[in-house]
């Protein structure tokens, strides 16, 4: 699982619009939690695949990764315990 974020732009207020190589026809958008990004909702093509939990989960690294909030994004509260 190599996936790469293609390009991502701020829509409204806390959220952000993102594409990844993986499902280049679909559009995610992601709003801000406390000081971080979470998986919102996503619109756009077909899916050759679904994604996956594990799809979402590295979606999420990727743009927090990419705006600078990774750090808080590992330490969330639901990720605590998690080996």
């Amino acid at each position: 699982m190599n996936m790469k974020l293609v390009q991502w732009a701020y829509a409204r207020k806390y959220q952000i619009r993102a594409v990844y190589d993986d499902f280049p026809e679909t559009v995610f958008l992601f709003r801000r939690i406390g000081d971080f990004y979470f998986l919102f909702s996503c619109s756009g093509g077909e899916f050759t695949r679904l994604p996956e939990r594990d799809d979402y989960n590295r979606m999420e690294e990727l743009i927090n990764e990419e705006l600078g909030t990774l750090e808080h994004y590992l330490n969330r509260r639901s990720n605590r315990g998690a080996s």
